[in-house]
């Protein structure tokens, strides 16, 4: 009898293997869903479609971008995570989606979808008006700790990487700052250049163009190393604060993906990433490629949120 249940066991197991290979053969066989949860013509939107496009050149074309929006991607978010994990929804994570958990309240966490690619990095820096009394970190650190309270950031709203970005700097360096909330970087940007407010800190990417036409002036890179945009801003460290703060996007899907489907997807988009085009794409907007395997990719990004996570705490940021 209990060899009689092994042999049926086995059989059954060969059995779903084999149904899986077979599933995986095939794959795929239809269109398959890049959720990209923020408003179409954003640099979010614009990584999605073109990893999109790239990636359909292992993917027999398949790939489509579907802006789901709302709640701080929590609505892309969803679609997602009720998706039926066989590798026909996939979601385009982004920085967001690490911060929102420490600032929102019951918003899902990015290990609760199985991220397997970082597509490219967008270092952050604070910036000022080119003509601000601000030449560089020290003097405002210096007006700051002056006038607790008085100088002003703008962000690109409540929890967002700008927002989580300069409470990092300012944390470290203990000064108290206020934060006013814009809708987008590219808004708070304009403020700083008129100087309604004092700082922002976008991404390179988001002020590559008022970086050349010399409308800003960076004061401190929160990055690893010296920017090639801003090769004359410290970073951080440089100046003694241990803070490295950085947007990214990357790709996840719903968790329990058949292996030979995710081996799969993970070949498309290294091979994307790979491309000439990709990699002159990430160069011309200041992005730095992410280079690691899916397992080094899913730590990275739960590093972030833990990191994010205790940005917010040392900053009082409260959940909303």
């Amino acid at each position: 009898m209990e060899r009689r249940v092994l042999t049926l066991f086995a059989l059954a197991l060969i059995l779903a293997l084999g149904l899986q290979s077979a599933w995986a053969a095939k794959y795929p066989d239809r269109k398959i869903k890049l959720v990209c949860a923020w408003a179409a013509g954003g640099g979010s939107d614009i990584m999605a479609r073109t990893l999109a496009r790239l990636a359909n050149q292992s993917l027999d074309g398949r790939m489509y971008v579907e802006n789901i929006t709302g709640a701080t991607g929590l609505m892309g978010m969803r679609e997602v995570l009720n998706a039926q994990p066989d590798g026909y929804t996939l979601m385009l994570l982004t920085t967001t989606n690490t911060i929102a958990p420490a600032v929102m309240k019951d918003y899902p966490t990015p290990d609760q979808l199985d991220p397997f690619a970082v597509a490219g990095e967008d270092p952050m820096i604070m910036v000022v008006g080119v003509d601000s009394p601000y030449k560089n970190a020290a003097e405002f650190i210096a007006a700051a700790k002056a006038n607790p309270g008085k100088l002003t950031v703008g962000t690109a709203g409540h929890g967002s990487p700008q927002h989580l970005a300069v409470a990092a700097f300012a944390a470290a360096a203990g000064i108290q700052l206020s934060y006013v909330p814009f809708k987008g970087a590219a808004p708070a940007l304009v403020a700083t250049v008129g100087r309604h407010v004092d700082v922002v800190a976008p991404g390179v990417s988001e002020a590559i163009t008022l970086n050349e036409a010399k409308k800003i002036r960076a004061i401190v890179s929160l990055s690893t190393k010296r920017l090639r945009h801003y090769p004359d801003s410290p970073t951080a460290k440089e100046l003694g604060y241990d803070v490295v703060v950085s947007r990214w996007m990357g790709v996840a899907a719903p968790k329990g993906l058949p292996k030979d489907v995710k081996a799969l997807l993970v070949d498309a988009f290294k091979k994307a990433t790979d491309t000439e085009e990709f990699k002159k794409f990430n160069a011309q907007n200041g992005l730095e490629p992410f280079h690691g395997t899916p397992e080094e990719a899913q730590t990275w990004i739960k590093n972030q949120a833990d990191y994010f996570k205790k940005v917010a705490d040392k900053a009082g940021i409260q959940p909303e």
